[in-house]
């Protein structure tokens, strides 16, 4: 009878290490101790088991608790890493149809292109940056409208080739930001683009840079 519920004893043991490896449970099932786990199973068939078998019972909890724990992670890696993808979605597409408003045009890190913007959006190489103002020195009179005939606003306009970049286009310049290809210009040639500024003197401070430039749409 003391081997029969012994046995028995084993038997509760092993199916509860097997329900422990499910993936269903959670690591903080786990943290029992084999050992109380088998005085309490001592307690219920009225026998006791041996250190080999609470030995290799903490073995395999601890194994089925790691287990559990790194699975446990890897599902919330995974988690944040689809949260963080949804998000980048959520802003490429909110830089298709929001406003590009007035703003100081500066270098940023922060500026630089997502992987949702490199994944949906047409890149077209880099592209060298130079910088221009509305006066008469750089768009050839004061109060002159831009080829598409709006008005000169820092952070908005762009000047392009048009037949790299057609008017209208939403052009996201890598640490810059987001921009309208509004205007055209003779020197405005190729892989360039002309980016507007308020004053002469900020112009000619920027001088000439270098970026990756993509066409949302």
């Amino acid at each position: 009878m003391m081997i029969s519920l012994r046995k028995h004893a084993s038997r509760l043991i092993a199916a509860a290490l097997a329900v422990g490896s499910m993936a269903s449970v959670s690591a903080a099932a786990l943290n029992q101790p084999a050992a109380v786990l088998s005085s309490n199973l001592n307690s219920s068939v009225g026998t006791v088991l041996t250190t080999d078998q609470i030995t290799t019972a903490e073995q395999a909890l601890a194994k089925a608790k790691a287990e559990a724990e790194a699975k446990a992670k890897a599902e919330a890696e995974a988690k944040a890493k689809a949260e963080a993808e949804a998000a980048q979605k959520a802003a490429y597409n909110n830089l298709l149809t929001a406003p590009v408003s007035a703003r100081t045009v500066a270098y940023s890190s922060s500026l630089k292109a997502t992987d949702a913007i490199k994944q949906n959006a047409r890149s077209m190489g880099q592209f060298k940056l130079t910088f221009y103002c509305p006066c008469a020195t750089c768009n050839g009179a004061v109060g002159v409208p831009t080829a598409s005939g709006t008005s000169l606003v820092e952070g908005r306009t762009i000047a392009v080739d048009s037949s790299v970049i057609p008017l209208g286009s939403r052009v996201y310049i890598e640490g810059y930001g987001l921009f309208i290809a509004e205007d055209t210009g003779s020197a405005i040639k190729n892989n360039k683009i002309d980016v507007l500024v308020s004053s002469h003197s900020r112009a000619y401070q920027l001088g000439v840079q270098y970026a990756n430039v993509y066409v949302l749409r």
